[in-house]
């Protein structure tokens, strides 16, 4: 099962919104059908996402260990896996850091 943090939710609303305004809803629908498939596919595969590199992060989080990553190019998608649930904590383009509200669920 996967669960969004409202802060990845918020992000990824921030996201569409961006490619609505600069592109156009089509590609935001399209953008959102593909993110949502590459989080999909964690719910079969959730150790499938690589471990973040700590060269990658602002400050390093106490939960380093727990982190993945997986990616929908150009964004990174920030998950841990707890007990039988992906948690997807961020998403944000992947040339960014990865920063503290990034790694916690909020």
């Amino acid at each position: 099962m996967t669960a969004w943090s409202p802060h990845a939710k918020e992000l990824l609303r921030s996201i569409l919104a961006t490619i609505r305004f600069e592109q156009s809803a089509e590609d935001a629908f399209r953008w959102n059908g593909k993110i949502a498939k590459a989080v999909e596919t964690l719910d079969d595969f959730p150790l499938n996402g690589r471990n973040i590199p700590v060269a990658c992060f602002t400050t390093i989080p106490e939960n380093l260990d727990n982190l993945r990553q997986t990616f929908c190019l150009p964004y990174r998608i920030v998950y841990e896996v707890v007990e039988n649930e992906v948690r997807v904590l961020s998403i944000r383009h992947s040339r960014m850091l990865v920063s503290s509200d990034d790694t916690i669920w909020n």
